[in-house]
């Protein structure tokens, strides 16, 4: 019989002790009655659901984008999107299955790694350290411009990804960033600065 990966229960154990009070609905590792019926790395242990809270901290948008790159992982599935390491060059596409996984982001593992405990990127020692919460509108900590770069850089590319403009995260505010930052702005009825 199959039994939970300890990689899998060290990521949502992570994620609790990040954010204490995150809600947990949607998480879980060993998979129900209907992932029984077809193939799934939840069936295996080898996957994890991890519920989207963002009132409390969990903001999947975020996560996601975060986790891919964690070596451990072989695809995750959020909000309609599915991002496989198999298929990196077509990045983020459609997810088309039954379940949308829009109340949480679905991540599998290696059957490889089952047993790797190294941090998640929401790790309390994780290499990324604290993840800035979403700020709201103005933004009131430090001013980012053309030319910025780093983490806050970073989150924000993220966030304009998710809110569907076509960026790649790599914490440099460059031209690209600053069309998409200009266009949310006039979209939102603020001055395009």
């Amino acid at each position: 019989m199959a039994t939970p990966a300890h990689s899998c229960m060290q990521a949502l154990k992570d994620a609790t002790t990040r954010w204490p009070f995150r809600k947990k609905a949607w998480d879980g590792i060993m998979g129900d009655a209907a992932h029984q019926k077809r193939h799934s790395d939840h069936n295996d242990g080898n996957a994890f659901d991890l519920t989207n809270d963002p009132a409390n901290g969990v903001d999947c948008s975020l996560l996601s984008r975060l986790v891919i790159s964690d070596p451990r992982v072989t695809y995750v599935i959020w909000n309609r999107q599915i991002y496989n390491r198999e298929r990196a060059s077509e990045g983020w596409r459609a997810y088309t299955g039954e379940n949308p996984h829009n109340h949480h982001m679905h991540v599998s593992i290696l059957a490889t790694a089952r047993e790797i405990l190294s941090a998640w990127p929401w790790s309390p020692n994780g290499s990324l350290g604290p993840i800035p919460p979403m700020a709201p509108l103005p933004y009131g900590g430090t001013p980012l411009q053309l030319g910025s770069s780093g983490k806050q850089v970073f989150v924000m590319q993220i966030r304009l990804q998710s809110a569907g403009f076509d960026l790649t995260p790599d914490g440099s505010f460059g031209q690209k960033t600053l069309q998409a930052v200009q266009s949310l702005q006039r979209k939102k009825q603020l001055k395009p600065d």
